[in-house]
């Protein structure tokens, strides 16, 4: 999967997602479970890593975690989408600004513009399009430093 930040992102993102990862595997004692990306659920809460969030490496995989644990990720609502062909990483993009912006605002109960999280969304690659089907956004807040609480209606 793609991960596409918006404008709103914060330039500290890297150094603080492995801090909130490293926190949670170490000091908090927070289980986790390797899921992938295709497998998130809307309120699903999860870390992403720093690899991922710098585009070094793509999204196929995350560390689930209990919303209650610390974590810099939830997912926020998912789009099915449609059609045979690949859109391209630009119409994916644009789609998921308006799309996944509502998403959040819906979940979150704000605007992400308003929040001190930002959005994150997850689309697939033309490979997973084409070879295993792939056709879903997965819309995601961030924040770092994460957070032990899920966001649904929490107005943050």
């Amino acid at each position: 999967m793609n991960a596409f930040s918006f404008p709103h992102f914060k330039p500290r993102l890297t150094v603080l997602c492995v801090l909130t990862v490293a926190c949670c595997g170490f000091l908090s004692g927070c289980t986790s479970q390797p899921v992938a990306t295709s497998d998130l659920k809307i309120g699903d809460c999860f870390n992403m890593s720093e690899e991922v969030l710098t585009g070094t490496q793509p999204a196929g995989q995350v560390e689930r975690v209990d919303c209650e644990h610390s974590h810099n990720s939830q997912v926020v609502g998912i789009k099915k989408l449609s059609g045979n062909n690949y859109p391209g990483e630009k119409q994916l993009y644009d789609l998921a600004l308006k799309e996944c912006a509502q998403e959040f605002e819906s979940f979150v109960g704000t605007s992400y513009r308003d929040s001190k999280w930002d959005l994150y969304p997850l689309s697939p690659t033309e490979t997973t399009w084409q070879d295993e089907g792939e056709r879903k956004l997965t819309c995601v807040a961030l924040s770092l430093p994460g957070q032990k609480s899920s966001l649904k209606d929490s107005g943050k």
